[in-house]
């Protein structure tokens, strides 16, 4: 890369993004991103409370195992690790 055409091509996107601004849709997406990004933290943290509890630790292997084998089905396997993990209202 030698550099040339690199100011035109940031102008390009400069552009893009005052059009995007001035439309505010550019704005719209941030909120919609921002909504995602919501979501995506509320899946990581009951995520990471899955892993971490030690009685799910205990039977991950086992209940992989059922399922590779065709003894569970995933359906199945994976209520079972959200009743161990308190994740269910039962």
């Amino acid at each position: 890369m030698e550099g040339r055409g690199l100011a035109e091509l940031w102008d390009t996107v400069e552009r893009h993004r005052q059009v995007l601004t001035g439309a505010g849709e550019f704005d719209a997406r941030r909120r919609d991103q921002q909504v995602d990004w919501t979501w995506q933290l509320v899946r990581d943290a009951v995520l990471d409370r899955v892993w971490s509890n030690p009685t799910v630790r205990k039977v991950r292997s086992e209940l992989e195992r059922r399922v590779r084998a065709g003894e569970l089905t995933p359906a199945l396997a994976a209520q079972q690790i959200l009743e161990i993990a308190n994740l269910t209202d039962r």
